[in-house]
């Protein structure tokens, strides 16, 4: 919703997020200089501001000054939750056209909008002379989204489908693993994407890292890292440098009570920050049952439900973490599975060093008896899972999925 003064301008933005069975209230309170983006009390942001902006496209005020013309272009700046700043947005009219809508023909102006940041996106609008959208095409590099007006009866009958951002991700490869878990260490030759984008990947923990960039391809190697206990150091941490990934958040609710209980009673006595991390794991694994038909869930929902998929894994496992004072973050990247690569999160730790400990596929080194992270994971970025997790999932994923392509020219497995 939205609140203007008597002059058309913005007052106040508020974005009411539906994570699964929770709901996030963020707010953009908008003052004579400057922005500040809210989520309940907390700021997360404050962004000054001079020249002009809008909530969303003015359509209705260019219809009052000048009417829809054909051929007529406009750049705005609109307000974006998802980054927390001022984007620019380019609108332009088409031309009026005949569009049917739930089976009745309507002349409607068919005006097309592009933005860039952050997720290239294009929008195609049919509008009537009075502003009304009665027809809406969303495109990013792996969603289409199509809306129509409608009466609220006539969406109910619609059925619920939901978008699950693995089933836009899956590449087929040109080798199948049969038990994925044992490779730890996999050469791929990764194309379809700028070299500047996969240079982009986090290559700064020794899982991953460059071999070779050709002219339309980047040689990638991926390793499991074994980590061992006497390495590890103790926890709590109290580092003031890792306090980012100490804290709770709207989504990441480490401070909860149950969540707390729960943390405690797993870990007990132990100190050692790498023994603990894997009781949490092993916990996670043992009480989650899968579910893929769970909404992106908030870590109250998780530790009550006990049930979902990576992204519930992940995020349970990282509250779980900072809960006791164990540093965690997760990785957003893709993973290989029945035959396929796609989408997948999965919860690092810091022990001593960042290592992944992937608690949905926990697997096991013969010689060492530790835990591993399999090399078939390629991290494409990383969240700390606060309010900022659309945007750095949008940043990772962005002008990737739909466009990379593969190829394992080699791989190692544990015997």
């Amino acid at each position: 919703s939205s609140i203007y003064d008597e002059q058309g301008k913005p007052l106040e933005c508020i974005i009411r997020i539906k994570m699964s069975e929770s709901e996030t209230v963020m707010r953009a309170e908008i003052g004579p200089d400057k922005i500040l983006f809210k989520s309940g009390d907390k700021i997360i942001k404050e962004l000054p501001y001079e020249e002009e902006f809008y909530l969303e496209v003015p359509v209705e005020k260019i219809i009052e000054e000048e009417g829809l013309k054909p051929g007529n272009k406009y750049n705005f700046k609109i307000l974006d939750f998802t980054s927390y700043s001022l984007v620019d947005f380019s609108f332009e009219v088409i031309g009026q056209e005949d569009v049917l809508i739930l089976g009745k023909k309507m002349r409607l102006w068919h005006a097309k909008g592009e933005t860039t940041y952050v997720i290239p996106l294009s929008i195609d609008e049919w509008i009537d002379e009075s502003g009304n959208s009665w027809r809406s095409i969303n495109k990013t590099s792996f969603t289409t989204l199509t809306s129509i007006r409608m009466p609220k009866e006539k969406a109910l009958e619609v059925s619920e489908e939901t978008f699950d951002i693995a089933f836009s991700t899956i590449i087929k490869p040109n080798v199948t693993f049969e038990n994925p878990q044992k490779i730890q260490r996999v050469t791929f030759k990764l194309s379809g994407i700028s070299a500047d984008k996969i240079k982009n990947f986090p290559f700064d923990d020794g899982s991953q890292k460059i071999i070779e960039v050709g002219k339309n391809y980047v040689i990638v190697q991926t390793s499991s890292q074994i980590f061992k206990e006497e390495k590890a150091i103790l926890f709590p941490v109290k580092d003031k440098k890792f306090r980012r990934f100490l804290k709770s958040s709207a989504f990441c609710q480490a401070e909860d009570p149950e969540i707390q209980k729960v943390a405690k009673e797993i870990v007990g006595q132990e100190r050692n920050s790498w023994r603990a991390s894997k009781k949490i794991a092993e916990w996670v694994e043992k009480e989650m049952t899968a579910n893929y038909d769970v909404g992106f869930a908030t870590a109250k929902e998780i530790i009550k439900n006990r049930e979902g998929d990576c992204s519930e894994h992940t995020v349970l496992t990282v509250a779980l973490c900072r809960a006791v004072g164990i540093p965690a973050r997760a990785a957003v990247g893709i993973m290989y599975g029945r035959g396929i690569f796609a989408y997948h999160m999965w919860p690092e730790v810091y022990v001593g060093r960042w290592i992944s400990l992937d608690s949905k596929w926990l697997a096991v080194d013969k010689k060492s008896g530790e835990y591993y992270t399999d090399a078939t994971h390629i991290k494409l970025g990383r969240s700390l899972l606060d309010e900022n997790i659309f945007k750095e999932m949008a940043q990772a994923i962005s002008e990737i999925i739909g466009k990379l392509k593969l190829e394992i020219i080699d791989y190692h497995q544990d015997k």
